[in-house]
């Protein structure tokens, strides 16, 4: 596994950084549907799902 810098004081859950890759890839790849697929595949491996909100704004979803 490689090493992961941090960007806050906290560094980022291997779980969480998973599922982010996950719905980021479905996103670019096939949109709404490719977010909702990459839910069903973190939640299956155990990663948890990755809910986005329409707030363009939100700095937990940019």
């Amino acid at each position: 596994m490689g090493v992961f810098r941090k960007r806050d004081s906290e560094a980022m859950d291997p779980r969480e950084l998973v599922a982010r890759r996950l719905q980021q890839a479905g996103l670019t790849v096939a949109g709404e549907t490719g977010s909702k697929v990459a839910n069903v595949i973190s939640a299956a491996i155990g990663c948890g799902r990755i809910e986005l909100c329409n707030d363009p704004s939100c700095p937990n979803c940019n």
